[in-house]
């Protein structure tokens, strides 16, 4: 039995698997038990099937077939899974970190087909706003060219502790149509302060003491290029 792969399962994914079985668990139930009465079922099957000295019977009553380690695949593959897309028009950006985000997008089926059958359709783009306003401008933005088939792509962001939206583009020719923009993200910042003289007296305090005082770190400069399309210019 591939316990590992039982354990890996979500809990609607236990359950869908247990009802598969025949088992009637009650709603609510730790996932411990769940996982306990799914591995004593299909204990109790083995033990069926190998105490079974009639060939037909032994056919008739099995509740699978196929080795222990096949009937646990094939139902955990049977089991719901999470959709990798569902066709709808739509961009989100997730903050990795100070400099890094994770950007994917999905466009609807037929909404695709349209673009690509009208005249001067050349792709899609991917367009960086940095400190958007409600009007949907910000303070400077640049645009990352993306393939017809690609979903997801990480950007190094040019600032941190910055606001971010990440707006979805396609090209018409010379023309230019927004399908969807993200929420606004805001990146971490990668230091609690610019210097230690902006430390508050207690965190001076336990910097002095850490020694990293002592270190003299060199601070990275206000702006840096993306590596990406070299970022914004200010």
């Amino acid at each position: 039995m591939n316990i590992e792969r039982l354990n890996g399962l979500s809990i609607d994914a236990l359950y869908a698997l247990s009802d598969k079985m025949g088992l009637d668990l009650p709603v609510g139930l730790e996932r411990v038990f769940i996982l306990e009465a799914l591995i004593e079922a299909f204990e109790e099957d083995s033990e069926d099937r190998k105490s079974a000295s009639d060939a037909a019977v032994h056919i008739e009553e099995k509740k699978y077939s196929g080795s222990e380690l096949d009937e646990i695949d094939a139902s955990i593959d049977a089991a719901p899974c999470i959709e990798r897309r569902y066709n709808e028009t739509v961009v989100h950006v997730i903050a990795r970190d100070p400099e890094w985000a994770f950007v994917f997008w999905d466009v609807r089926d037929d909404e695709l087909e349209m673009l690509r059958l009208g005249d001067g359709f050349s792709g899609l783009f991917l367009r960086v706003i940095k400190e958007p306003s409600y009007d949907g401008k910000g303070t400077a933005s640049f645009d990352v060219v993306v393939e017809v088939d690609d979903d997801h792509w990480y950007l190094q962001l040019p600032e941190e502790d910055r606001s971010y939206r990440v707006d979805l583009y396609a090209r018409n020719g010379s023309r230019s149509r927004l399908l969807a923009h993200s929420p606004v993200i805001r990146t971490p910042r990668g230091l609690l302060a610019d210097s230690f003289a902006d430390l508050g007296s207690g965190a001076a305090e336990l910097a002095a003491l850490s020694g990293i005082v002592s270190l003299e770190i060199t601070q990275m400069p206000n702006h840096h290029p993306s590596r990406i399309l070299g970022g914004f210019d200010e």
